[in-house]
């Protein structure tokens, strides 16, 4: 094969590769010392009594939730997502599959204005991350982890948080 041919073809492999985008790019930051990162997979009901006393309402924006780490995702987060994450020079803690109600979504947890931040992808138009979603999130560690507690909160700081105990059970709704 000619000199030629194999910088052409280099070249191509190269321009190509470029044009994949940016979600390839996007990795986990592993951090132990991460809280919420190292022990928000699994399962979640709401703890009613805790949040009214800081909602006022008996539950936040679901009855259960459940978060399964899953990297893979990031590879699916459309070139649009994922500069926004590389401009804002943001690191991705976590990855993986959220569910709650009749609802399955891809998600990461970031860290925005020095929170713990989840964004979530909801699907809009046929695009599976046509809506993306976030929410603050606070999770405190017990000495037993079955005695964890987890804080969904709004986009922004000035929004009440609802709790959530662990639970046993797989299903999230």
């Amino acid at each position: 094969m000619s000199i030629i041919r194999i910088l052409l073809l280099t070249t191509t492999f190269l321009l190509l590769s470029s044009m994949q985008g940016f979600a390839a790019e996007l990795t986990i930051e592993k951090d132990p010392e991460n809280v919420v990162a190292s022990r928000l997979e699994g399962n979640w009901i709401a703890e009613a009594n805790l949040t009214k006393r800081l909602t006022g309402r008996e539950r936040g924006f679901a009855s259960k939730l459940s978060f399964q780490s899953d990297p893979s995702v990031l590879a699916n987060v459309p070139e649009k997502h994922a500069e926004a994450f590389t401009e804002r020079s943001l690191k991705i803690y976590m990855a993986g599959t959220m569910k709650f109600a009749d609802k399955e979504c891809p998600f990461a947890v970031t860290s925005i204005h020095g929170n713990p931040h989840l964004l979530m992808w909801f699907p809009r138009n046929g695009d599976p991350f046509g809506n993306l979603e976030s929410m603050n999130l606070m999770l405190t560690v017990a000495e037993k982890k079955q005695n964890d507690l987890l804080f969904t909160g709004g986009d922004f700081n000035n929004q009440p948080f609802s709790a959530y105990q662990r639970a046993e059970s797989t299903n999230a709704e």
